[in-house]
């Protein structure tokens, strides 16, 4: 059976998987828009890519202070990074409402890791989940923009 220790380095180093991928699909969506029209929403993509990069670097201080020592061994996919790959949450972009559809799809399933990686029976250290409170809140706000430029409210930023 996996102590709390292991079950913290599968999901903290699962997260840190999936933050790539997250910047990785708004890369994609900014190459989707076009420079000439979308210039508040290629803004957008690019603040939200900065934050998983910021979400991604808190993670990998909090390693150490979870007694996680990234270097300890090689990462291996585990149950979140399952469920992430599972939802296929990732798609091929073309155009504008592409997307902003990938992008809220992205936001999601990571509204859905936020849920239960901050599960009490995880039993974070106060800080960590402190830290991981915050990013969740960060998050839902990413997606309630996200749905109102889908809506058509192009002026949030």
């Amino acid at each position: 059976m996996k102590n709390n220790k292991d079950i913290h380095d599968d999901q903290l180093q699962d997260f840190i998987q999936i933050l790539t991928e997250r910047i990785e699909v708004y890369a994609n969506a900014i190459s989707s828009v076009d420079p000439n029209k979308d210039v508040n929403l290629i803004a957008f993509f690019e603040k939200c890519m900065q934050l998983s990069q910021q979400f991604k670097s808190e993670l990998l201080v909090i390693l150490p202070k979870e007694g996680i020592s990234p270097s300890e061994r090689p990462w291996t996919a585990g149950v979140l990074y399952q469920k992430w790959k599972n939802r296929n949450p990732c798609m091929e972009t073309s155009d504008r409402e592409q997307a902003l559809e990938s992008c809220i799809r992205i936001e999601e399933s990571v509204q859905d890791i936020y849920k239960q990686i901050l599960l009490p029976k995880n039993n974070f250290s106060e800080n960590t989940a402190a830290t991981l409170q915050s990013q969740a809140a960060l998050q839902r706000e990413i997606y309630e923009v996200l749905k109102d430029w889908r809506n058509g409210n192009n002026n949030l930023t």
